[in-house]
């Protein structure tokens, strides 16, 4: 019966021409609906593509293009130590140019465009041609990926940064022998990993994963040789996420990236700890923290950059965050389950999570059962194929490049888990998740057609 299919499908399905200008076409039309998307829903509805978190980069960004510093507003001197400059950065890029709060979700979501064709580019080259337009189609169509080109939030160039990371590392992982693996290529997945960092300072601790994987990569090499290529992957994160902490160590005595960690940590996470711990109710714990509240925006500073402003104590080491964070770090050692279950809860929010108010808020509709239903299920088919394509990479002979793909889905994940994860957090690896993807429909393509074809998977 399954040889009798396979014939049919040979026989009657589509040529690979036909594939291919199908999944061009789906992807240039998805492409155009994001890009028109976001220009007409930050016109029609502003608020749509921004979140509490926006005015936090956009009032650095504004500092850089009037004020020419990284500051917390235009007119308010206090460095900005919350927030890293990798957005900001980006966002003042646009305003400088174009003077226009409402071109930044359009261009933003035009950018987002150069991470499917990222991603079209490495699935072509390791899985397939077809298994390339599938890949960059997952991309385009993500309805996480849909929202946060145009949302005024890190993900969307977080995602960008992680697609352009996923094509470096194809060709230090699997397209040249290690002996053949370019100094500019290291180099180059060095300088990502720092960019990386500088958008989302959760990726401080991601280049010492790569260190490992270069090292067990490369460990064929001579040991001089070995030494420089990992020394060229640090140099652009030591000048660059090492200077930017010489930075804050100047202007506000702290070796911290940024106070996001901090903040996190004890607002979120100690925080619930806390709760769960004493009985009391959650905003009892977070006031009695001294932690900000989105709806007490009351000085002109809060009414620019919203929490961003907030600072515990500007007299102390790090503005006070520094001691936020060890004390936060001491309530969890204290309280290792109430810890665990907190971590593994926003674990399974990352992973299981549908998105529905995410989606709904910037599609300008309600949360209904149907969509929840429907990205539901997309989410769950995207882990099932890519669970298949994960398994398949790592017996491949291109495992060393899918261990690395695994390993920066993991490190994400992992890293983003807590009190305050939810799906949004997960939209930087989908990229990733889009190419393990790829190669699990392939392998059940395969199946179906027939032994010989699964034999070359």
């Amino acid at each position: 019966m399954i040889s009798t299919a396979a014939r049919s499908l040979r026989l009657n399905g589509p040529t690979r021409r036909t594939v291919w200008l199908w999944g061009a076409a789906l992807i240039a039309g998805a492409a155009a609906a994001r890009v028109g998307w976001a220009a007409w829903i930050a016109h029609a509805q502003p608020s749509a593509v921004q979140d509490p978190d926006s005015p936090g980069y956009l009032a650095p960004a504004r500092a850089l293009v009037d004020a020419g510093r990284f500051t917390v507003t235009p007119t308010d001197p206090i460095p900005m130590f919350i927030r890293t400059p990798g957005y900001p950065v980006f966002l003042a890029s646009i305003l400088w140019l174009i003077d226009s709060r409402w071109a930044i979700s359009p261009i933003q979501a035009f950018a987002s465009l150069l991470g499917v064709a990222a991603v079209v580019w490495v699935g072509r080259r390791l899985i397939g041609p077809s298994a390339g337009l599938v890949a960059g189609a997952i991309v385009v169509l993500d309805p996480l990926q849909f929202v946060a080109s145009g949302t005024l939030l890190t993900e969307g160039l977080a995602a960008l940064v992680m697609s352009a990371t996923v094509a470096v590392g194809a060709v230090v992982f699997a397209l040249r022998s290690p002996a053949q693996v370019p100094r500019a290529a290291v180099f180059a997945l060095g300088a990502l990993a720092a960019a990386a960092t500088m958008v989302r300072p959760t990726f401080w601790f991601y280049p010492a994963v790569i260190v490992i994987l270069l090292a067990v990569r490369l460990h064929r090499l001579p040991q001089r040789a070995l030494v420089a290529q990992l020394l060229v992957f640090l140099l652009p994160i030591t000048l660059v996420v090492g200077g930017w902490q010489l930075r804050n160590h100047a202007r506000v005595d702290s070796w911290q990236v940024s106070a996001v960690p901090s903040i996190n940590l004890y607002c979120d996470n100690a925080a619930e700890v806390t709760a769960d711990v004493s009985g009391a109710s959650l905003e009892s714990v977070m006031d009695r923290f001294g932690c900000p509240v989105e709806e007490d925006l009351d000085t002109d500073c809060e009414r620019q950059a919203g929490w961003a402003c907030w600072v515990p104590d500007p007299d102390a080491p790090g503005q006070g965050f520094d001691d936020l964070g060890r004390e936060a770090r001491q309530i969890l050692l204290d309280h290792p389950v109430q810890t665990g279950r907190v971590l593994g809860e926003g674990l399974v929010r990352e992973i299981a999570g549908p998105g529905t108010d995410t989606v709904a808020g910037y599609l300008g509709v309600g949360p209904s059962l149907p969509l929840t239903a429907v990205l539901f299920a997309w989410n769950a088919v995207l882990w099932g194929f890519a669970a298949l394509g994960a398994a398949t990479g790592l017996r491949s002979s291109h495992r060393a490049f899918w261990a690395f793909v695994v390993a920066t889905i993991g490190y994400v994940m992992l890293v983003s888990a807590g009190a305050a994860a939810y799906a949004r957090l997960r939209t930087p690896i989908v990229p990733m998740l889009a190419l393990l993807t790829a190669l699990g429909v392939k392998v059940c393509v395969s199946r179906l057609r027939g032994p010989a074809d699964t034999a070359k998977t």
